[in-house]
């Protein structure tokens, strides 16, 4: 079982490269005309946004909203991130992707955010009233 703290970092990881492979996506966007993946772009970075603050949670003493907030990340994350990417792929190949890697990469990056936000909502994780977030 992962410590909070551990658990917080390695979320913020998972948020950070879906907010570089974003920002990755619009600068191709700008530069080719099409962005990596068929993630809406600015809501997504709205999402990743709002995520990151749901992080900070528990370092105000709100653990039962911290862990309501990492349902509704599976939902939008696992089932938008994973689950959209695959069946879109299984549906149209790579029509919406700009290569078999941007497609990859955002499946890597949405299962490994799915799997530490599942920790999170069934509360996999120790934390301590004197561990440091």
């Amino acid at each position: 079982m992962l410590k909070l703290s551990l658990l917080l970092k390695l979320q913020a990881i998972f948020a950070a490269a879906s907010l570089a492979y974003l920002i990755v996506s619009a600068i191709r966007f700008q530069i080719a005309g099409a962005p990596l993946s068929a993630a809406a772009i600015g809501p997504s970075i709205a999402m990743f946004v709002t995520y990151v603050g749901c992080l900070f949670l528990p370092k105000i003493g709100q653990i039962g909203w911290y862990r309501a907030a990492m349902v509704v990340a599976i939902i939008l994350f696992g089932g938008g991130g994973v689950i959209g990417n695959v069946t879109r792929y299984l549906d149209s190949g790579l029509a919406h992707y700009a290569g078999v890697g941007a497609w990859a990469v955002a499946v890597a990056i949405n299962a490994y955010g799915t799997v530490l936000n599942i920790m999170a909502a069934l509360g996999f994780f120790k934390s301590s009233t004197n561990e440091r977030l």
